[in-house]
């Protein structure tokens, strides 16, 4: 049997927790499976997993054989990347990025990464929620976020995310211009369920920037993706705080208008994260690399 797939198989298992789960990714049966981890039982001579009709359990010598698989498949990619000698990088890269951002930011950056390394194959998973690297087998994810507080991942900055507040002009028409943040309370707000100031929008204090300024917000619309909340807006169904990107066309066609309420908006970053305990491949450096230089100037 190939020692090196049971690897990968034994590494699953232990993410996943299921073999149901670890067959249906590998595209086996749960039958390979067993025989794989039976293989691997009987090559280290000792039991890594306890098994019952319903539940899977790790033994001490099965958690000590999981951080060897881990450093297998991390030593046996960097020999890999180091010996390609094509010159050119190659393999499958998983990358889970919020739709927002996928649409409006990246989705061009993707095409122009694509020309440059066709032989990288990038399957994209978009979701404005945040996944488990490891358990979706993702290598690398995108996000945009105040700052990293996930002490698991590694965390590479890849630009700012100036955000502004926008509305359309029929709904400042009927319902005037805001002139301070303390106005927003009467106001329709149209609040992004995920944000970590969904209730209460944070803006910049001039006089301690570690300590944003908060307003509580209210609104008749409340959903977990930015675009239907600024098509909402276009709609005139209130203001909504927003990146930048996400409403450039819609600011330089008149559809939108930015408020100027004497305070900014607190920024959002864009990170590329992964799991620290994971060797990144060539394939991921090039593209957080390509992405950096791409975002970081603007």
């Amino acid at each position: 049997m190939d020692r090196h797939r049971g690897i990968e198989y034994y590494k699953r298992i232990r993410e996943l927790g299921s073999f149901t789960a670890t067959a249906e990714e590998f595209g086996c049966s749960n039958a390979v499976i067993s025989k794989y981890v039976n293989f691997l039982e009987d090559w280290v001579g000792a039991r890594l997993i306890v098994r019952n009709t319903r539940t899977i359990s790790f033994t001490e010598e099965g958690e000590r054989f999981y951080e060897y698989c881990c450093r297998a498949l991390e030593q046996t990619q960097a020999m890999l990347d180091s010996l390609d000698s094509s010159g050119a990088p190659q393999g499958k890269l998983v990358v889970a990025a919020p739709l927002s951002s996928s649409l409006r930011i990246l989705a061009p950056l993707v095409s122009e990464f694509r020309r440059e390394y066709p032989a990288i194959d990038l399957h994209w998973l978009m979701s404005d929620r945040q996944v488990d690297l490891v358990e979706a087998g993702v290598d690398l994810a995108i996000r945009g976020i105040g700052e990293s507080r996930d002490s698991s991942l590694i965390a590479t900055r890849l630009g700012a995310m100036p955000r502004v507040l926008v509305a359309s002009p029929a709904y400042l028409d009927a319902r005037g211009h805001p002139e301070r943040i303390d106005d927003l309370a009467e106001h329709d707000c149209l609040i992004f369920s995920l944000s970590s100031d969904s209730s209460e929008w944070e803006f910049v204090n001039p006089d301690d920037p570690k300590r944003p300024l908060r307003v509580s917000v209210q609104g008749p619309l409340v959903a977990d993706n930015s675009l239907f909340l600024v098509e909402a807006a276009v709609g005139g169904q209130g203001i909504v705080s927003v990146p930048l990107a996400y409403v450039q066309s819609e600011l330089a066609s008149g559809k939108l208008v930015e408020l100027s309420l004497g305070h900014a908006l607190t920024s959002r970053t864009l990170y590329a994260l992964y799991p620290g305990r994971r060797y990144l491949p060539l394939r991921a450096r090039l593209f957080i690399d390509y992405l950096k230089s791409k975002l970081a100037p603007a």
